[in-house]
């Protein structure tokens, strides 16, 4: 018995001993990402903790500054391991074009901490726009009498629309999109809406990009019309959530890099760059008794963030 023990000792030393060797040996991961301010830096922060969580690899960080040069650029990856997977995180296209020509093209790229659908970016990635199921499958568990959503969505995001019809039709609910460009387009086309609008059975999904285009004077605006006529609406905005929409949904930075280090791992026609699922659930518990809806404890429980504050 004793020798049976000291075999299994010596064969986990060696399983140990190897894992140890593979650990080391494992390519790294540079992240590229840039110099901001908060809440930019907490998010960059949160995505690159979430990736070393899940990469199984060590992984080294390159800040890029605004003033930062290709030949600077090139300068901080030449040190890096030549094998090493390269993560540009939240650079605008200009800059990611004077990356890509800083980066040996056989490098494995991969991008996040952008706002970008399948289509726009080049390389691999998780994108910070979550998944349209989420948005959906949410509404339907807060606001179960719901069959229509009208989604406004920004004119130049037409490739998102597909996504979010075929997410609606998979859980029996019936998108209507309506494309904006500006803050009078949004308007007038709202106002349109709320003429057929009925309360009972749809609700209004504004997207990222939409509100936006005048935060100032549309948020108001939509908030006072769809408070008036007891209307669903929610968004992609947590502080919409908090000034009066039923529920907002917002990026879970840190699930986000754990997604993208999972996402590491992948090779070929897997390597592709999606939506993410990572979201954080708002819900504005007085808004949800102004639209006379039961709020069940497990709903609460769900919720990252209640307003008004408990």
């Amino acid at each position: 018995m004793k020798s049976i023990l000291a075999r299994r000792r010596a064969l986990l030393l060696v399983w140990i001993w190897l894992a140890m060797i593979g650990g080391a040996s494992a390519d790294p991961v540079l992240v590229l990402y840039p110099e901001a301010p908060d809440p930019y830096r907490q998010a960059f922060d949160q995505i690159m903790t979430g990736i070393a969580r899940t990469a199984e690899r060590p992984v080294h960080r390159h800040r890029i500054a605004a003033t930062t040069e290709r030949a600077q650029i090139q300068d901080g990856l030449d040190p890096a391991e030549p094998d090493a997977t390269v993560v540009i995180l939240g650079q605008p296209m200009a800059t990611l074009a004077e990356i890509r020509q800083s980066l040996d093209p056989h490098r494995r790229i991969f991008v996040s901490g952008i706002n970008a659908l399948p289509g726009q970016i080049p390389w691999p990635g998780v994108s910070l726009i979550i998944e349209p199921q989420r948005y959906l499958q949410t509404l339907h568990a807060v606001a179960p009498h719901i069959q229509i959503v009208i989604a406004f969505y920004h004119a130049q995001d037409q490739a998102w629309v597909p996504l979010a019809t075929q997410a609606a039709h998979a859980i029996g609910l019936h998108l209507e999109p309506i494309a904006v460009t500006d803050a009078v387009s949004a308007v007038q086309r709202l106002t349109e809406t709320l003429k057929t609008l009925d309360p009972q059975t749809t609700a209004l999904w504004f997207t990222a990009n939409t509100i936006e285009l005048d935060s100032e004077l549309l948020f108001p605006w939509i908030l006072e019309q769809t408070w008036a006529r007891n209307i669903v609406a929610f968004s992609d905005t947590i502080t919409h959530a908090k000034r009066g929409f039923l529920f907002a949904l917002s990026p879970d930075y840190l699930e986000v890099g754990a997604e993208l280090g999972r996402r590491l791992h992948a090779s070929g026609t897997q390597a592709k760059f999606s939506l993410t699922r990572a979201a954080r659930f708002a819900l504005n518990l007085r808004t949800a008794r102004h639209l006379g809806l039961p709020v069940p404890d497990d709903l609460i429980r769900r919720a990252d963030r209640l307003f008004p504050q408990p």
